[in-house]
């Protein structure tokens, strides 16, 4: 994939151009919409790999409105949900959407460069037939364990509990038929040359 195209929708305009300044000295071209119709719009001119969308955009329509839409007309992008919002309900609605990731604000610059990395890998991969068996949260985990983390660095690299990478791994073991025995996933990461 030669050039990696961001759009960002973010009403907030000045983290709107932090995330892209961000993003772009990361080697990302990127471009920003405040609002839904903007979005709609650049979604069809710039053709973005991967969309950064908030959910609350101060307008009669929500990210997960617009994520929608695009899904609708252009499913080839994929999406994450940057919010502060973490109300159960809305959490939910949103995951209607199938997006990549929900990350919660205030976000950190590790956290974003991990995530629109491991995002681009997905989406490079989506051919791949493992990739079809796991979850995109599976699918960064087996990465990260492929590169011999371990599961209390994943969790730190991905911002969740080492339970929750524990869980992942035991999911993606069942998912892929390995074996019980001791580093059986590790094992099988590490001769993967496709992951």
């Amino acid at each position: 994939m030669a050039e990696k195209r961001i759009l960002i929708l973010e009403d907030e305009m000045l983290q709107a151009l932090d995330l892209s300044e961000l993003l772009q000295s990361e080697g990302y071209v990127t471009e920003v919409a405040d609002s839904f119709e903007i979005g709609i719009k650049a979604v069809k001119e710039f053709k973005p790999q991967l969309i950064i969308c908030d959910i609350n955009l101060k307008a009669s329509h929500t990210g997960i409105d617009f994520a929608k839409e695009v899904n609708a007309f252009y499913p080839l992008a994929e999406i994450i949900f940057i919010t502060a919002i973490t109300k159960q309900s809305i959490v939910e609605e949103a995951q209607e959407t199938e997006p990549l990731n929900y990350i919660v604000k205030p976000w950190k610059e590790e956290q974003i460069k991990v995530t629109v990395h491991l995002a681009f890998q997905y989406i490079e991969s989506k051919n791949n037939d493992v990739k079809e068996l796991l979850t995109m949260s599976e699918y960064k985990i087996l990465k990260l364990v492929a590169k011999q983390y371990s599961s209390k660095e994943i969790a730190n690299l991905l911002f969740v509990s080492e339970k929750t990478v524990k869980n992942h791994r035991h999911n993606i073991i069942q998912k892929l038929n390995l074996t019980n025995e001791p580093n059986s996933l590790l094992k099988w990461a590490i001769h993967q040359s496709e992951i």
